[in-house]
């Protein structure tokens, strides 16, 4: 995997450990199904497996609906390695947004959001990413990190858009 490859280098000194820039990342999509549908589905971590393609396992701490302060936690394959990270609930609203922000024993430091805006044909969302790396991942480059976070993120909103579509 990349993530060896780049250890191995490392570890050789062939490439040295630094500091990462924050990664910012934004995506937005139309969904033709209503706002309040999307929503749900979105926060529906039973159902995260079906649209986030490297996510092995989640959870959700309390259950239902989210709101400020709940807790969902995912392992997942990223380059190769497999990461945990907890995003917690920050802020809610105004209207049909949500912002996440790591734990700080997660595998990335890292802020999300997702924003749903009604549109006469559906429902236009886009998701924010702001990450940097921790641990054994800062030993990958950041071009690298920067193009697999900027390919999972087009992803994961293709298949959000043919899941919900397709119901």
């Amino acid at each position: 995997s990349l993530f060896r490859h780049v250890a191995r280098r490392c570890s050789t000194g062939d490439v040295e450990q630094g500091e990462h820039d924050v990664s910012r990342q934004s995506k937005s999509i139309e969904i033709s199904r209503p706002i309040g549908v999307v929503f749900a589905y979105l926060d529906d971590v039973d159902r995260e497996h079906e649209w986030q393609p490297r996510l092995e396992s989640a959870t959700k701490d309390p259950p239902g609906p989210s709101q400020v302060g709940t807790r969902k936690s995912y392992v997942s394959e990223f380059l190769g390695r497999r990461t945990q990270n907890t995003y917690v609930v920050r802020e809610m609203g105004p209207g049909w947004r949500i912002v996440y922000a790591t734990t700080s024993d997660s595998t990335v430091d890292a802020t999300s959001e997702v924003e749903c805006e009604a549109t006469s044909d559906g429902t236009m969302i886009t998701m924010s990413v702001e990450a940097s790396p921790r641990g054994a991942l800062k030993l990958i480059p950041s071009a690298a990190l920067e193009k697999a976070a900027r390919d999972q993120l087009d992803a994961m909103l293709t298949l959000l858009k043919e899941r919900l579509e397709a119901v």
